[in-house]
């Protein structure tokens, strides 16, 4: 058998940090120098610049795109009692944020283009316990914000916005981020903006919401407790909320604010892969991702759709016999899980998330992705979908 000498990973983190050497190395010097690893400059730094890039006036450290979702859950009230609207074929931390607060989580189906949440099903799924619409921007395309926050203002709803994949998209020209009560991002290290560990950010234009999420991630205390740089003295506690540990830490900030002023250019290449994969496989027999007008989709997947009767299992094994990984993002739909078996759904229940599902298929589109290695994955999948 012939050795294959092409590979094409989802992710090269180490390629990555050689490329952005310098700038790693000297935050993580000046955070180790300080030697202020819990409460330094960085953090507060962080939010300000990933804040201004956004065009938000507050973003709030978390210590991952779950904990984001889930403090803000927290400082909007909601909890026992109360209904969550969201979808089911996404990551399981969008519903177990929602269960964490001692909400219920009550899923709707999807749009067959984009895979983001159905807005019909989502208004006929409003009851008196509706507290928040939890959309999700699945892999990069935004959910339709403007419709949903007509929605959630009609019913006097909050929109916490999860957009964990979709860093630097828009609608209509205005910035994921800017839509909804609050936008949750995940900085894990295969996102658009990604950290060397676990972190993740809450922002939102609401002065009192923010200041009410920054006492959350943090025992519950105002930050005045916690960022005195050189108080020696340590003042009685004093928590004014019910906190949770799930701050974002010091030296991950560093590295976020490093590689920030980056993140604009990496997102244009991923697009531009994405416009190479469309452009090669514009006339196969998959279903390509789709964009709606006045939308930018930041592809932090680049999702395919097999056709009906196609051996996805089979295809996979193929294209790994060729070097190429593959994926299968949020499959099966959260409703197919034992995990979720308590709920009483069944197959189709949801049938778009279900056939989309059985369906799908990611190729590598990250930022290592070079165009050669585009035309070498869409060679291969011509050849194993004839």
């Amino acid at each position: 058998m012939t050795a294959v000498t092409v590979q094409v990973p989802m992710y090269d983190h180490a390629l990555l940090f050689e490329q952005q050497k310098d700038v790693l190395e000297a935050a993580m010097r000046r955070v180790f120098a300080r030697g202020a690893l819990d409460w330094g400059p960085e953090v507060p730094a962080f939010e300000r610049a990933f804040a201004d890039y956004l065009g938000v006036k507050h973003a709030v450290g978390c210590n991952s795109g779950t904990a984001a979702l889930r403090v803000a859950l927290r400082a909007l009230n909601i909890g026992a009692g109360d209904e969550v609207i969201t979808v089911p074929n996404s990551d399981q931390s969008t519903t177990a944020a929602i269960t964490s607060v001692g909400a219920t989580p009550v899923w709707v189906d999807v749009e067959a283009d984009t895979s983001n949440i159905n807005v019909s099903q989502a208004a006929a799924a409003i009851t008196a316990k509706t507290k928040a619409l939890l959309p999700v921007d699945m892999y990069g395309h935004p959910a339709d914000m403007l419709t949903l926050n007509q929605l959630a203002e009609k019913h006097s709803l909050a929109m916490i916005v999860d957009a964990c994949l979709s860093l630097g998209a828009s609608v209509d020209g205005i910035s994921v981020g800017q839509w909804g009560t609050v936008t949750c991002f995940s900085h894990a290290p295969s996102k658009h903006l990604g950290a060397y560990g676990s972190a993740g950010t809450a922002v939102t234009n609401d002065d009192a919401l923010a200041a009410r999420m920054q006492r959350i991630v943090a025992y519950g205390q105002d930050r005045a407790h916690h960022y005195q740089p050189g108080r020696l003295a340590s003042p009685p506690l004093h928590h004014v909320d019910e906190g949770l540990h799930e701050k974002l830490d010091e030296l991950q900030a560093a590295l976020l604010q490093a590689k920030l002023p980056e993140v604009d250019k990496r997102i244009a290449l991923r697009i531009a892969r994405a416009n190479r994969y469309h452009h090669n496989l514009i006339h196969s027999n998959m279903t390509l991702p789709s964009i709606r007008p006045n939308n930018r989709h930041t592809f932090r997947n680049y999702v395919l759709h097999l056709e009906p009767t196609t051996n996805r299992e089979h295809i996979q094994q193929q294209l790994a016999d060729s070097g190429i990984a593959t994926g299968l993002p949020y499959a099966p739909p959260l409703h197919l899980h034992p995990a979720y078996a308590h709920r009483g759904y069944q197959a189709g229940d949801f049938p778009v998330s279900e056939d989309l599902g059985e369906r799908l298929l990611s190729v590598p589109i990250g930022d290592h992705v070079t165009f050669a290695m585009v035309d070498y994955v869409c060679e291969a999948l011509l050849e194993v979908t004839a």
